[in-house]
């Protein structure tokens, strides 16, 4: 993506476009200018984000529900803040672009888009966006009000907006006068790292009258809090796949905003319902939060793969409550005792940093074979809550198994051919999601791992009756290819906190192999990567994988004896001609493979 700026703007009571609507944007100016406001000081508008589907020739269900909802409340407008559509490569991103125009074609509401990660992430995929879609940055004033649509997907721009971006906010803003200000945005950087990503733009807003900040992409709703009289919330419940419990904002939604004269407020509204703006709030969260990350802890277990399991297990209590710890145990795991009920008082010095009480549980696993997820998880109930019910809280052994690679024994060309991996170990991948990992007729990965002073390698075969890579871009785990996870910095309980963490997806696509980098460690992220040296050989069943990862590439991990990372990968299966297989993959670990929270990770020891 070029990094520029693109600036519309609609002022009702003047600009009228000669041009037909070519865009999304432009039928929005249009159905404005057609409709204009009974009264500048009272509508009401609405805000919804990723509303896209997991299909690249669908929009989701529940934003085809929602557009009856806009259409039954009609709002004066709604912003639809990113990820509009699934996309991947740019001769995918049209016809997608022609289902939204034919979903929307019932819409009696104006819509303007702002870009997601989804929608745009290189010059191709803007270049459609312009055509089709709208200006990548602009502003447009409605009654007594200003929006601000602003662009989170510029080229070469990590993690922040661009400084010309931020002179041309800067610039908007002193050009402009409003009773109220409305900004949206893809990335919710204001609830990520503030003073790296946020504090710039806030110090620029805050000396107009902003008065709420939206922003998408987690798939989340969450007030995350008024900051100077600007509130600052993330509404990405429009249609996208939710990850998170409800109770933490993992729900589909959009928000209502009503203004009326110098006043504003907002709800949150299901299909079918409206929920009051503190169903969620950053105080309750910071309780589930502490409720199921903090307050029992469960010590990390390392196991190497092939070893049995018999030892005493650790769960830790950080704060005062009463409750019991009930195990629930799958076949081949026992524990002793099966559950235990607990009474701790607070302290008498008050907060401390140390467990208020420790308890000690005997597992053990049949054998060595045994020693695999499902592994014993246990319940319990958080009953200090005091911005809401109780919590329940979940818990399990903490099991990670662990494998050792050591230095490759000569030179790797990178080249599909993996006669030089002779001599190192093949890890199988032994879990299945959504088919059964046994059924080697249909798919089967194995890998290995080695490494020098300049480059992590690795090297997968997969056997696989049908090979299917329609794709390239960020949307190629939708077919066949592996996706690499790497974490440090892990915290010994689950689920763990990571400083550093990367995701890679290995393809090969119909122009050749593929390195996309999802995220990486001070690095442009959703992006083809050339820096990694990659090759994909087919023979008959047989697809190999044969990759180098240099060391600037995976930084901070040092290329050395006794450097440990967490890792895992998953192995996508798609195959068309079976109508009875849906998408499913093996991996190292359960769960990676469809980014469930908390998923265990192996952990990952370079030796000479």
């Amino acid at each position: 993506m070029t990094n520029r700026i693109c600036c519309a703007v609609l002022i009702m009571t003047g600009v009228l476009y000669a041009e037909p609507a070519r865009t999304v944007a432009d039928r929005a100016f249009e159905m404005l200018r057609k409709d204009p406001p009974v009264s500048p000081d009272v509508f009401d508008f609405a805000v919804v984000a990723d509303t896209r589907s997991l299909k690249v020739d669908q929009q989701s269900e529940t934003f085809k529900q929602l557009i009856h909802d806009f259409n039954a409340l009609k709002p004066a407008f709604i912003v639809d803040v990113g990820d509009i559509i699934l996309g991947g490569s740019a001769d995918l991103v049209p016809a997608q672009w022609d289902e939204f125009d034919r979903v929307t074609a019932d819409l009696q509401v104006p819509l303007f888009p702002a870009t997601g990660n989804h929608d745009v992430f290189d010059e191709a995929t803007e270049k459609v966006w312009t055509e089709r879609v709208g200006p990548l940055t602009y502003a447009f004033t409605y009654g007594n009000s200003r929006f601000v649509i602003l662009n989170a997907e510029e080229n070469n721009v990590v993690d922040r907006i661009s400084e010309s971006q931020l002179a041309w906010l800067k610039d908007e803003l002193e050009s402009h006068s409003a009773q109220h200000v409305f900004v949206f945005i893809h990335q919710p950087y204001f609830a990520r790292d503030w003073d790296r990503q946020w504090a710039m733009v806030h110090d620029v807003l805050v000396k107009h009258p902003v008065r709420m900040v939206f922003g998408g992409d987690n798939h989340i709703y969450r007030y995350v809090g008024d900051r100077d009289g600007i509130h600052y919330v993330i509404s990405a419940g429009g249609g996208a796949e939710v990850r998170v419990p409800e109770d933490e904002g993992g729900f589909h939604h959009f928000v209502l905003v009503r203004v009326r004269g110098d006043r504003f407020d907002w709800s949150v509204v299901k299909p079918g319902s409206i929920l009051p703006k503190d169903v969620v709030t950053q105080a309750r969260i910071d309780e589930i939060k502490f409720a199921r990350n903090e307050w029992i802890r469960t010590e990390m277990v390392e196991v190497p793969v092939g070893e049995p399991f018999d030892r005493s297990v650790s769960v830790a209590v950080q704060a005062p409550g009463d409750g019991e710890i009930a195990w629930t145990v799958p076949a081949g795991w026992h524990v002793q005792p099966a559950s235990m009920k607990y009474a701790i008082a607070a302290p008498a010095s008050g907060i401390t940093s140390s467990p208020l009480a420790t308890f000690e549980f005997d597992i053990k696993a049949d054998d060595a074979a045994a020693v695999k997820y499902p592994v014993p998880e246990f319940t319990t109930t958080y009953s200090n809550a005091k911005h809401g019910a109780a919590i329940e809280v979940k818990g399990r052994l903490n099991l990670v198994p662990s494998y050792t690679v050591r230095r490759a024994p000569g030179p790797i060309a990178v080249d599909g051919d993996l006669a030089e991996w002779s001599n190192v170990a093949s890890i199988p991948l032994p879990y299945g999601w959504a088919f059964d990992v046994n059924d080697t007729a249909d798919h089967q990965t194995s890998i290995q791992l080695a490494y020098d002073a300049e480059n992590l390698y690795l090297a997968a075969v997969v056997k696989d009756d049908e090979f299917h890579q329609p794709y390239a871009g960020d949307i190629v785990w939708s077919a066949d290819n592996l996706q690499l996870f790497f974490r440090m910095e892990d915290r010994a309980n689950a689920p763990r906190v990571y400083k550093h963490y990367w995701e890679w997806g290995l393809t090969l696509t119909n122009a050749g192999p593929e390195v996309f980098m999802y995220h990486g460690v001070n690095r442009e992220s959703i992006v083809v990567n050339a820096a990694v040296k990659l090759a994909v050989k087919r023979a008959g069943e047989l697809t190999h994988y044969e990759a180098a990862f240099p060391k600037s590439e995976v930084a901070p991990l040092e290329l050395s004896p006794g450097a440990t990372f967490l890792f895992s990968i998953a192995s996508n299966d798609l195959d068309p001609s079976h109508a009875d297989r849906t998408r499913h993959w093996s991996e190292l670990t359960p769960g990676v493979g469809d980014a469930v929270p908390g998923a265990p990770l192996a952990k990952v020891t370079l030796a000479e």
